[in-house]
């Protein structure tokens, strides 16, 4: 299945448990019929970063409970919650591919993956019910209603450059962000840590959530596209708004507010279209007023740790940080 070889020596405090995690996301996934089987294990096996379920357990272990049953149990339904997203959002953008290879929606259509992503989060929602803590549960339950209500936002404001920075974070918050808030919160109430110190997780995965997707949306106009594991100019074709483009808005003589407007309205931009685009970002120093936000986000994510004791769980923590800052894909 996927992995974290890009980046496992972030998470070598916690390499056996993500090894567990591996394992686990095998079994929801066997003696489920032959398509079921496979669709869900393609989705599994995506090449994702696995930072979701990474986060959960070094706050667990950051909190002083490493390991478990229980931990690992919660992290590989992150994951499957995750996976289920991903699974979604290919059939709303009609996305033909996904972390470099075809999507699911592409090789087995809408019907099948839309089915197939249910399923996963119902196998996580099985997980989680299971659970002793309600307030694990309910974290989720949170984080899910912010990822719907995100979408639902951005498919309102799709091609529409009066979005404001406000809507672009919520948008942010929800689709991304939520989640890996949940996770944190999770990790913490796991090893019973104190209402503060849950507080606090759970702002540090929002505000890296928040960072993490901010740089996604600056490699959009800059990265290779073989490390991106999607297509360069992505999100402008779909309609979506980013950060780089509300900041060009915001600066952009009249001339070139006028070019944008006539290219966010264009169903699907050409290739030289998304050329005078990112020349635009580019003369307009989008991608470095990005990494600013990113650089404050990230800084209120590293502050929330000072409440935790030194451990190599809580310096893990602190490298991801340095990780989602520095990351090329």
């Amino acid at each position: 299945m996927g992995g974290v070889a890009a980046h496992d020596g972030l998470f070598a405090v916690i390499s056996d448990e993500m090894q567990g995690v591996e394992d686990r996301l095998r079994g929801p996934v066997e003696g489920n019929g032959a398509l079921l089987s496979t669709v869900a294990r393609y989705a599994l096996a995506s090449g994702g970063k696995r930072i979701r379920p990474a986060l959960l357990l070094l706050a667990a272990r950051a909190c002083g409970v490493g390991g478990g049953a229980r931990a690992v149990t919660l992290a590989s339904a992150t994951e499957m919650m995750h996976a289920a997203t991903l699974l979604h959002d290919d059939i709303v953008d009609h996305a033909a591919t996904r972390r470099g290879r075809p999507s699911a929606m592409a090789r087995w259509g809408a019907d099948v993956s839309v089915l197939v992503g249910d399923f996963l989060y119902s196998r996580a929602i099985q997980d989680l019910v299971a659970d002793e803590d309600r307030r694990i549960l309910s974290a989720f339950a949170d984080a899910t209603v912010a990822m719907t209500e995100a979408e639902v936002l951005q498919l309102q404001l799709l091609h529409d450059l009066r979005i404001g920075e406000a809507d672009y974070l919520k948008i942010v918050t929800g689709k991304t962000a939520a989640l890996m808030s949940a996770a944190c919160r999770a990790g913490a109430l796991v090893a019973a840590a104190c209402d503060a110190t849950v507080e606090a997780l759970g702002s540090f995965g929002l505000n890296l959530g928040i960072g993490f997707q901010l740089v996604d949306d600056a490699l959009d106009y800059v990265a290779r596209e073989d490390r991106l594991g999607k297509p360069v100019g992505k999100d402008f074709r779909e309609g979506k708004i980013t950060y780089p483009v509300i900041h060009v808005m915001r600066h952009a003589v009249p001339a070139d507010s006028r070019r944008l407007e006539w290219l966010a309205n264009q169903d699907r931009p050409r290739d030289d279209g998304l050329d005078m685009l990112r020349e635009m970002v580019d003369r307009y120093e989008a991608v470095p007023a990005t990494m600013r936000l990113v650089d404050r986000y990230l800084a209120d994510a590293r502050a929330q740790l000072r409440c935790l004791p030194e451990s190599a769980a809580r310096d893990a923590l602190e490298r991801l940080v340095d990780f989602v800052r520095e990351r090329d894909w």
